[in-house]
C-alpha cells in the first residue's frame, strides 16, 4: 500500500510533535506522592514558585507512589518527580521495587531530608520498639516499596522482624497513619515528621513517636536493611507527636528530571528554588530542611542533569569529587 503525500505529512508531523514535545513544553509536570503527604505538599510549593517566578507553568500531580510515577518520568510523559535517594538508587539500577533500570533519570537537586519514625496513640502502653512484639503493626506498603524496605529496617533497629508482630497491610505511609487513627493498627511504621495526615489524625486522636535505638548494633542492623540515610535526634516538642526526645531515620529527597528536558528549563527550575528558598520556607516548614548550598553533593544516586550542573558550577558548588561521582553514573547510564 502506498500512502498519499498529505497523509505522510500528517504522520510525520505527529511523530515530530511527539519527539519534540519535551523540548517545546512550557507546562512542566512534577509528579509526587499522594495528596496529604509531605512530598505532595513540597511539590505543590515548588510548582507554585516556579509558576510565579519563571516563564514556565508547573503542575504538581499526586500519584500513588514512585513505582508508579518513575516510569512516567523515565519515558518522558512528565518532566520532574520528587523521590527519595533510596528509590532513586533502586530505580536507576533496576533494584528493589522496579521492573527495569530507569537510566533516563537525572538529578536536578538534592532537596529536603525526610525524617521517618514510628507512631502510636499517645495513651498507648507501647513505649519502646521492643513493646511492638505481638502488636498490630502497619506493613506491606504495596504502593510504596521504599516504605516497606524502611519499615523492615525500623523493625530490625528494634531487634524484631515481621514474624514478631501482626502485620496489617497498607499501601502507603498516609494510609498507615489513617489505620492508626481508625484503630486498625497499634503502631504505624515509616511515618514522616510533619506530614499533613499526622497533624490531621493527631487533632482527633493524639499520637506519639517512639524512638528508634541509637546504639551501634541497632544502627548497623538498620543500615543493612536500608543503606541510605542516618539517625537524626529530635527534642520533645520539635514536631507534632514528639512528646519525648526521639531518634528517627533521615535521608534526602531528590528533585529528579528526565535527561531530555532542555537544559535551560532545568536551570530555571533549580535557580528559582535556590533564589526563592525564603519564600518556600514561608509556605512549608519542610524547606527549612532544603539547603541551597547542599542541592548537589558527591554522594549521588543519579547523574546530574546538564542544566542543573551549569547552575551549580556558576554558584561554585561543583567540585572534583562531584565530577568524579557524576562521571561514574553517566557511564552506567549508557
Amino acid at each position: 500500500m502506498t500512502l498519499k503525500k498529505p497523509l505522510l505529512a500528517v504522520l510525520f508531523t505527529a511523530v515530530a510533535t511527539t519527539l519534540s514535545g519535551m523540548a517545546q513544553a512550557d507546562t512542566l509536570r512534577l509528579l509526587t506522592a499522594p495528596t496529604g503527604s509531605i512530598v505532595h505538599t513540597t511539590g505543590s510549593a515548588i510548582a507554585s514558585v516556579i509558576s510565579q517566578k519563571t516563564d514556565y507553568t508547573m503542575l504538581a500531580a499526586p500519584m500513588s507512589g514512585p513505582q508508579i510515577y518513575v516510569p512516567q518520568v523515565d519515558a518522558g510523559r512528565a518532566q520532574f518527580a520528587l523521590l527519595n535517594a533510596a528509590d532513586a538508587h533502586e530505580a536507576f539500577h533496576g533494584g528493589v521495587g522496579y521492573r527495569e533500570a530507569y537510566r533516563n533519570l537525572r538529578l536536578a537537586a538534592v532537596g529536603f531530608t525526610n525524617e521517618l519514625g514510628v507512631i502510636v496513640r499517645r495513651d498507648s502502653d507501647i513505649r519502646t520498639g521492643a513493646d511492638l512484639k505481638g502488636r498490630r503493626v502497619s506493613g506491606v506498603f504495596s504502593a510504596h516499596k521504599t516504605c516497606e524496605q524502611l519499615a523492615s529496617a525500623q523493625m530490625a533497629n528494634f531487634g524484631l522482624d515481621w514474624d514478631d508482630v501482626n502485620v496489617v497491610p497498607v499501601t502507603h505511609s498516609r494510609t498507615a497513619v489513617q489505620a492508626l487513627g481508625e484503630g486498625r493498627v497499634e503502631a504505624a511504621m515509616c511515618v514522616p515528621l510533619g506530614q499533613a495526615i499526622v497533624q490531621e489524625i493527631n487533632a482527633q486522636t493524639p499520637i506519639r513517636f517512639i524512638s528508634m535505638n541509637n546504639d551501634d548494633a541497632a544502627v548497623a542492623r538498620t543500615r543493612a536493611a536500608f543503606p541510605a540515610g542516618e539517625l537524626a535526634g529530635y527534642k520533645a516538642g520539635a514536631s507534632v507527636g514528639l512528646i519525648d526526645d526521639a531518634y528517627v531515620w533521615s535521608y534526602p529527597f531528590y528533585l529528579a528530571v528526565n535527561k531530555d528536558v532542555p537544559a535551560d528549563q532545568v536551570y530555571a527550575v533549580v535557580k528559582a528554588i535556590s533564589d526563592n528558598i525564603v519564600e518556600l520556607r514561608g509556605i512549608s516548614g519542610v524547606f527549612n530542611r532544603w539547603i541551597p548550598e547542599g542541592m548537589v553533593n558527591a554522594d549521588l544516586n543519579l547523574p546530574v542533569h546538564e542544566g542543573a550542573k551549569r547552575f551549580y558550577d556558576e554558584k561554585g558548588l561543583w567540585n572534583d569529587n562531584i565530577e568524579k561521582a557524576n562521571a561514574t553514573l553517566l557511564e552506567a547510564a549508557r
